[in-house]
């Protein structure tokens, strides 16, 4: 019955529209080789735009000036020396590093929570999921509101407390504050629901394993329930510190990087140089940057990650 099962996939597999408009393509080749080919295919148009704005970025290009001359190594040099990037770096490792851990730490918990028993649950899973739905420019924009110092809910009770009304994106450290906290309620639902899938996957019979040798609720967590989550985690980690860092919405729309560059990510500054100072090189010098980043930070988590799979 299982090999029928497995050669039904494989029929299905080999007639489905994708291998058969597509895979032919690339000849006689076996379905492997044709299916690594189709993936190099599918990123080439993000590779090419990626080595275009490598090469760019050795250039002083600029439509303002009218130039595109030959600069070598000096828009890389000009980073180093900008006062601009090195905030603008500073705030991007801030908010990267305090997002990733808010989302996943409320994200464990509230899976946690929605893994329950209770009434009206498919309901509140699905309510769970409305701010990660919403548009993220549509996000910022209830956020300028919400921390409006006249106007705005939350000082509206900090007032009603103390008498006080914060400038929550006027002072430096609470407009990143506030940028964080609205991207962490944002985007926790969804590591949420990614989390809960994760922990209907844990067998029952680990749980009532561990109860008989005397564990309680937390140690039967400590010890089953993030072990086995372990490898999910990660992974979350990692898109989730990736999506971080190239974030751009949020503080376009709820504070435009300010007060100052306090709240400037990496990939708003690009937009400013590119399309605001029409400077295209240093723009390009300083996306090259931002994906030196997110390669690192794609090579460190998988390693982690392969680490996380072979403890299991």
């Amino acid at each position: 019955m299982a090999s029928t099962d497995a050669g039904h996939r494989q029929l299905i597999t080999d007639h489905s529209p994708l291998t058969t408009g597509v895979l032919p393509l690339f000849g006689q080749q076996n379905l492997s080789t044709r299916r690594i080919l189709l993936a190099w295919l599918l990123v080439t148009p993000v590779v090419l735009w990626r080595l275009l704005t490598f090469y760019i970025s050795f250039f002083d290009n600029s439509p303002v000036r009218r130039t595109f001359d030959f600069v070598g190594l000096d828009n890389y040099i000009a980073l180093t020396r900008d006062s601009n990037v090195d905030a603008t770096l500073t705030f991007t490792l801030f908010f990267t590093v305090t997002s990733v851990i808010l989302q996943v730490v409320f994200g464990l918990a509230i899976a946690e929570l929605l893994n329950q028993r209770f009434r009206m649950r498919n309901l509140t899973r699905a309510v769970n999921l409305l701010p990660w739905a919403m548009a993220p420019i549509v996000i910022a924009t209830a956020a300028r509101w919400i921390f409006h110092q006249d106007y705005g809910l939350i000082n509206d009770i900090i007032w009603r407390l103390s008498g006080e009304r914060p400038l929550w994106l006027v002072n430096f450290t609470t407009a990143r504050f506030a940028v964080t906290i609205t991207d962490v309620w944002k985007n926790t639902a969804f590591l949420s629901v990614i989390f809960l899938s994760g922990l209907q996957g844990i067998p029952l019979e680990l749980y009532e394993a561990a109860k008989i040798d005397g564990a309680d609720g937390v140690r039967s967590y400590w010890y089953v329930t993030l072990p086995l989550l372990m490898p999910l985690i990660i992974s979350m980690i990692i898109f989730t510190a990736i999506f971080r860092v190239l974030s751009f919405e949020i503080v376009y729309a709820l504070t435009n990087g300010g007060p100052g560059t306090a709240t400037s990510l990496l990939s708003y500054l690009v937009y400013l140089e590119g399309f605001r100072v029409l400077n295209f090189g240093y723009a390009s010098a300083i996306a090259m940057l931002l994906f030196f980043i997110v390669l690192l930070v794609g090579v460190l988590g998988y390693g982690f990650l392969r680490r996380a799979w072979e403890r299991l």
